[in-house]
């Protein structure tokens, strides 16, 4: 059995990785780390059949990591020290975890019914995770977040927090809620495939907007919407109708009682 572990604190890995090795069982951890970026690329690439994720971290938390992996074939066991909801959660949907410090009757348990399961054909790897995530963005437990590739490696933000994209050759700058800007090293073309889950349209050859933050409709010189920032950004022709139609559908929505 191939072994992930990750977790942002050193000694948490430590102690599950030395009670992993002592349990005398076949069990090979490929890979331990403490840091998000590096656990991303890494599970892009290696192939394992159990992740111990930690599910409360700074910057980007367990259920985020997944979401932003997308699909995954590997089981998961979410390591928490009081997270009392995700608990419940995972009770409720048959979820695998342990409560830390980990003990090692229970990390025996873990493993030997991953090990079963494992040998069940008709099991679907993820799907359960996935609507645990599912879940809990519904009830506004999580955020959906997007990683954006930057200089000095990767910044985590919502989705909900980008008013809109702007072509830059090669690269896109982001305009976020807080009136900061973030260049993100992708063309506007791939930011757009990206967001487009997110309902998230594209107006002009230069210009992705995220609807929620639209202000005003503007007819005058070809068409152009004004943004919650107060920006004003044109639309092309062929993307008129849409916009419109778009703008009024949301107007409605937020006259209806």
């Amino acid at each position: 059995m191939k072994v992930g572990i990750i977790d942002d604190e050193l000694h948490c890995i430590e102690s599950l990785s030395y009670e992993l090795e002592d349990l005398g069982l076949p069990i090979e951890i490929v890979f331990q780390t403490s840091k998000v970026e590096e656990a991303m690329d890494i599970l892009k690439d290696q192939k394992i059949d159990l992740l111990f994720l930690d599910v409360e971290m700074p910057r980007l938390n367990g259920f985020e990591l997944l979401d932003l992996l997308g699909e995954f074939d590997f089981e998961v066991v979410f390591t928490t020290a009081y997270s009392q909801y995700a608990v419940k959660a995972f009770q409720y949907k048959a979820f695998h975890y342990l409560l830390k410090p980990v003990g090692k009757e229970d990390l025996k348990g873990v493993i030997e019914k991953f090990s079963h399961r494992k040998e069940q054909a008709n099991h679907n790897s993820g799907s359960e995770v996935s609507a645990l995530i599912d879940l809990l963005k519904k009830d506004n437990i999580i955020k959906s977040k997007i990683a954006v590739p930057v200089s000095d490696g990767l910044e985590f933000i919502k989705v909900d927090d980008i008013l809109y994209g702007q072509s830059q050759n090669n690269y896109t700058l982001l305009y976020l809620s807080d009136n900061t800007k973030l260049l993100f090293s992708k063309t506007l073309k791939e930011v757009e495939k990206a967001l487009k889950k997110y309902l998230f349209l594209r107006i002009h050859q230069s210009y992705l907007i995220n609807p929620n933050y639209m202000k005003k409709y503007l007819r005058n010189d070809g068409g152009s919407v004004v943004m919650e920032n107060g920006e004003q950004l044109p639309i092309s022709q062929r993307k008129k109708d849409e916009v419109v139609t778009l703008f009024e559908a949301i107007v409605k929505s937020k006259l209806r009682p």
